[in-house]
């Protein structure tokens, strides 16, 4: 019988010793979650997208490093301080893992920098772009970088307007009302505490048809002691501070200049994946932004075509933007995990053949 309340706080797939290639590039995947900010839920992700990585011919000369790890206040054992973190928090928090995941590559392989990329899935897309702006801050004020930012993965990102979005509406309501956040903790506390972890990991696979993975993960997250708080009191931040575009030419580039660090062009190799419904993010919001900032792809493609790119050369250092063909839900983790990764193969080829051609 699996024991959910166990849970990992970090996952890691690296190359394997007799995989490895000690004259390829290092590269980090880093995948920031979404809210709740278990890492567990993204295992078979990231385990199918490291398998396909590693028998793509487009990337033989590399090494793969993937990596995701709980945002603060999910795991929390009894007995831990249980301070909730706000989005603010969370920024810093997933920022330090990121520069602490650098420091143990390059220990881990002589000194070699890894290239990174970012994941983020929905609130985690947000947290990406302010990692992403943290980076170019530092760049313009050392005038040096510590590794090289080479693209980010966006995937069902909320990071404008959260709040008008139909779930986001709801959400908005209830967490308005004071204290929601601890009421609605101490609610889930008493209905829960005398039904043990194993018989709730059941009930969550009969009721919601959850595979194993997703259900151990949402046991151990029901039963753990910060864990619905966080995800509350961060979902409260969430709708208070994701509102307007508050990015410049840091995230989305400008025609007549690469950005601030002219080893990579970031705004070109951004890659948004939205769903077609998306209960999270309201049609209008993303419509307006991807009219706004994005170079829009159909989603029968896998990546930018020459020819799409040769049509039109003014938007061509634009974030790249596809909407879902209603396929993939925004809970990709749960049960659509190797076909999300299947994407995801695609677009870190296409990320790394264009920093390639700089």
């Amino acid at each position: 019988m699996p024991k959910p309340i166990e849970l990992q706080t970090t996952l890691y797939y690296g190359p394997s010793e007799s995989r490895t290639k000690p004259s390829a590039q290092e590269y980090l995947i880093f995948l920031v979650p979404g809210n709740p900010g278990l890492i567990p839920y993204y295992d078979p992700f990231l385990s199918a997208l490291h398998a396909l990585l590693g028998f793509s011919p487009a990337l033989q000369s590399a090494n793969f490093h993937l990596c995701g790890h709980s945002l603060a206040g999910f795991e929390a054992l009894e007995g831990e301080p249980q301070q909730t973190s706000g989005l603010r928090e969370q920024i810093k928090y997933v920022d330090d893992l990121l520069y602490n995941r650098v420091d143990e590559i390059r220990q881990r392989t002589g000194g070699h920098t890894p290239k990174v990329i970012l994941m983020g899935h929905s609130v985690g897309a947000y947290i990406l772009l302010e990692i992403i702006r943290g980076h170019r801050k530092r760049i313009e004020r050392d005038g040096s970088q510590d590794f090289d930012l080479i693209g980010g993965i966006l995937l069902f990102p909320t990071i404008t307007h959260i709040a008008r979005s139909p779930s986001g509406i709801v959400a908005s309501t209830l967490l308005n009302i004071p204290r929601s956040a601890h009421i609605a903790s101490a609610i889930v506390k008493a209905l829960t505490y005398l039904i043990p972890s194993s018989l709730l990991y059941w009930l969550i696979r009969l009721i919601m048809r959850f595979p194993d993975h997703a259900a151990r993960t949402t046991a151990a997250f029901i039963k753990s002691p910060t864990g619905i708080k966080e995800s509350l009191f961060l979902g409260k931040d969430e709708m208070d501070q994701i509102t307007d575009d508050r990015w410049g030419k840091e995230i989305w580039g400008a025609a007549t200049e690469p950005g601030t660090n002219s080893k990579d062009t970031i705004s070109s190799n951004l890659v948004f994946f939205w769903g077609r419904k998306d209960a999270w993010v309201a049609q209008k919001t993303r419509n307006d932004l991807i009219n706004a900032r994005g170079f829009r792809v159909s989603p029968s493609l896998k990546k930018r075509s020459s020819s799409s790119l040769a049509s039109s050369p003014e938007e061509g250092w634009k974030p790249t933007m596809f909407i879902d063909d209603g396929r993939i839900p925004h809970g990709f983790c749960i049960k659509h995990s190797e076909l999300m990764a299947g994407k995801v193969r695609d677009w870190v080829e296409d990320i790394i053949d264009n920093h390639h051609a700089i």
